[in-house]
């Protein structure tokens, strides 16, 4: 079941990342918008974690469960870091945009 839970996971963060760059390529949400978004996601997706790994997961009485924590933790830095890399990269854009358009003028 754990495996499930991480496949879910990591389907769900490409297809946010596709989502976010076709929303950004048709300029309805830059790129900053959507790593702040990612970035504010993580937390909440770490405790949807590590509750799906408690309860889901078969669990032998002498284990502690400290795992699904490790495990949860791991994952929203995962997204935290994916939206850091979206705001860097939004942030690049909109810098290159600004330098070009004060060298035409």
């Amino acid at each position: 079941m754990a495996d499930f839970i991480l496949v879910g996971f990591l389907i769900i963060l490409i297809t946010l990342n596709i989502f976010f760059f076709k929303l950004s390529k048709e300029e309805k949400l830059d790129l900053m918008v959507s790593g702040l978004i990612l970035m504010a996601l993580a937390p909440v997706v770490r405790v949807i974690i590590s509750e799906s790994l408690l309860h889901f997961v078969e669990w032998r009485p002498e284990d502690t469960r400290e795992g699904a924590g490790y495990g949860g933790a791991m994952l929203a830095l995962l997204i935290f870091i994916n939206g850091v890399i979206l705001l860097v990269i939004g942030f690049n854009r909109w810098l290159f945009t600004v330098i070009k358009k004060n060298r035409s003028h």
